[in-house]
């Protein structure tokens, strides 16, 4: 087809939506600014060729047909952690594709529900779980040539051990473990700091943005002073980074990166797998929606962000080759592990008043929300949870839970009867006050395009109930809400998505931090001490072999969760991301769920699974 301009999109993309919009509201978004394409010929991707099987290259590969160059955006239009290949280097982030160098021992695809042994073959523990041992995948090897062994594993934990807190995922790896062994080469054994039946999954396992990543011991034992600041970046050593994986950083710009297929990757050498089609990962920086979708119609990329329903729509209707992981219907994405909720801060007046929590839960509609923000391409939550098989089974324990605390429900009269009981009036427009007259601050803090569909909406619904609230998004909204000064925001959930523990810990008191600090888990500064003891109860029992003691214990802690309401459920998160079948196919889909997001650190499940088209 005809490539088509930025003002043609604008123009089409209007036109979807005006039916929508003015069958509900009225919301105006100005487009950020675009910056130009970055031409495939630019980035080391030339026109494709015949289809075949990936030959032994030298490293970097030099130009790359099309149909093997992966072209993907993400992040800002500049990159700002150029030469940062370290995953304990501050700055570092995996989903700038530095995902598709880096492997676990097992990875756990969530939408399959299903776990891959990858540099492990197998686990197990000792009769009261104290002990975790792990059988490693023989011939496995690093970038250089070295073995991989279990030495690197120890190392790698030790070392978290060792520099806890300082370290990514440090603090929780020294709490959890007493130290690991390298018994031989390829067994592993991790002496736990109590019983834990969760810690192959929740420290050995990469899954979404979770992971402890393993270093080679050969390199970082020789690293003098803060690992923080060790780059382990080319500059300072043409060897480096020295990676297990199947791809290597082999251009780092502020434009661009590259990441190309190393022919000599231990599992292809070993017959454990076969050299993927993906030659090369070619990632350019993300501007607006706008600008991507114009990028899709015109054949440019191949995956991106994820985007807003209405844009999906737009891209569909001009893009007879991208899709989404429904194919061409609603939702056009998948349920991601982060469901969204509208976090007071309870240590905060009047937040810290359960009465008006529940009133502001009575105010919304999240229905609504999912109807008039998302164009129905959606689904509402009522709880912290993802909607995943292994986490919603436990909701059949507390369907009188559900029943007596409806967090769906809309009921004027109840915020009506919540705000009189907790001391607040109405002024002369119609807006809660306290004793003093004085308005309180409602105002959420919500980032665009993020939330720009379905805050305003939630905002609006706020005020018909008499909170004057706004949605606001200052330059500094992303620390707002993490430092407490949001008084709400919107937010997801990392957490849980085999079963409810995770999430359910990061609500434990031990995680409450004051006002002006990093939030971090436990966003809406929650806390109760008999909740407290549910969950670390719940942390030593097996949701497998004791599911009923499990099902027990989930049912008192979230009768005080809902009790409480430390914040108000809203929507399931959607991952709506088109892919382009043009050079690529099998991608995953709800036919083939087999893997998430690029952006995950389980990336090179789908580096794996492509198919180059002719």
């Amino acid at each position: 087809m005809d490539k088509i301009s930025r003002r043609q999109f604008l123009q089409v993309s209007t036109l979807a939506a005006a039916g929508v919009v003015v069958a509900a509201c009225t919301k105006t978004e100005e487009p950020t600014k675009a910056v130009e394409p970055t031409a495939t010929t630019q980035t080391g991707a030339a026109e494709p060729t015949a289809t075949q099987a990936p030959v032994a290259a030298p490293w970097p590969r030099g130009e790359v047909p099309r149909n093997r160059a992966l072209v993907r955006m993400f992040n800002g239009p500049e990159y700002g952690n150029v030469g940062i290949v370290n995953p304990y280097a501050s700055g570092f982030t995996h989903q700038d594709s530095h995902a598709s160098q880096h492997e676990a021992m097992f990875y756990y695809a969530a939408l399959a529900d299903k776990t891959y042994s990858h540099l492990a073959e197998s686990h197990e523990y000792n009769a009261d779980a104290t002990e975790l041992t792990v059988y490693l995948r023989k011939g496995a090897e690093w970038s250089d040539g070295t073995p991989f062994t279990a030495n690197d594993v120890a190392f790698t934990y030790n070392s978290l051990i060792k520099f806890a807190p300082d370290l990514a995922n440090s603090a929780r790896v020294a709490k959890l473990t007493k130290e690991v062994i390298a018994v031989d080469d390829y067994t592993v054994k991790f002496v736990l700091a109590e019983p834990n039946y969760r810690y192959h999954f929740t420290e050995c396992t990469f899954r979404f943005d979770r992971a402890d990543y393993l270093v080679p011991e050969h390199v970082f034992k020789d690293v003098e002073g803060d690992w923080r600041e060790f780059l382990f970046n080319v500059d300072q050593n043409p060897d480096w980074p020295v990676v297990t994986g199947a791809y290597k950083i082999a251009e780092d710009t502020p434009t661009h990166k590259h990441f190309d297929l190393r022919s000599d990757w231990w599992a292809a050498k070993t017959g454990f797998m076969d050299l993927p089609q993906v030659e090369r990962v070619i990632q350019i920086g993300f501007s607006d929606d706008t600008k991507a979708a114009e990028m899709f119609i015109n054949n440019e990329i191949d995956h991106c962000l994820d985007l807003r329903p209405r844009t999906i729509e737009t891209i569909l209707a001009q893009a007879p080759h991208c899709i989404t992981f429904t194919g061409r219907d609603k939702p056009y994405g998948y349920v991601d592990w982060w469901p969204i909720s509208m976090y007071p801060n309870n240590m905060e007046k009047p937040y810290d008043d359960v009465r008006v929590r529940w009133a502001l839960a009575y105010a919304v509609n999240q229905q609504q929300l999912v109807d008039v923000g998302w164009a129905g391409a959606g689904e509402t939550t009522n709880g912290p949870f993802p909607y995943y098989p292994g986490i919603t089974k436990y909701f059949k324990g507390i369907e009188d839970v559900l029943q007596e605390y409806n967090v769906l429900e809309t009921d004027q009269d109840k915020v009506e009867a919540l705000m009189t009981e907790a001391g607040f009036s109405k002024d002369d427009e119609g807006f809660w006050v306290d004793s003093s007259g004085s308005r309180f601050d409602c105002d959420i803090w919500a980032a665009v395009p993020l939330f720009g569909d379905i805050a305003p909406v939630t905002a609006e619904q706020l005020r018909k109930a008499g909170f004057d609230s706004n949605h606001v998004t200052p330059p500094d909204v992303w620390d707002g809400k993490s430092d407490g000064r949001a008084m709400l925001h919107f937010f997801g959930h990392g957490g849980s998505v085999k079963d409810p523990f995770t999430t359910m810990d990061m609500y434990h008191s031990r995680n409450r931090k004051p006002t002006g600090e990093n939030c971090g888990d436990n966003r809406p500064r929650w806390g109760n001490e008999e909740y407290d003891g549910y969950v670390d109860e719940l942390s030593q029992t097996s949701p497998d072999l004791e599911p009923d003691k499990a099902q027990d214990l989930f049912n008192k802690a979230m009768t005080i969760w809902y009790r409480e309401l430390p914040e108000v459920p809203l929507v399931q998160w959607f991952h709506r991301i088109p892919m382009n079948t043009t050079y690529w196919d099998n991608w995953p889909t709800k036919d083939n769920p087999y893997n998430s997001a690029l952006w995950h650190i389980t990336m090179p499940i789908t580096l794996w699974n492509l198919k180059a088209k002719s």
